[in-house]
């Protein structure tokens, strides 16, 4: 009896490795930096509004 190999296609590898890296992304803590730009444009935003 032969075993059976599934044929993987590279797709599938790419897309695990896509994903893998996404995740990897979304895991990363957030710079201080992203958040003090972030509060910059939010004050701007408000003096505009006021």
């Amino acid at each position: 009896m032969a075993a059976k190999i599934k044929p993987v296609q590279p797709t599938e590898i790419k897309d695990k490795k896509i994903a893998r890296e996404v995740i990897e992304q979304i895991r990363k803590p957030i710079p201080a930096s992203v958040y003090r730009r972030h509060k910059r444009k939010a004050e701007f935003i408000d003096k505009f509004f006021e």
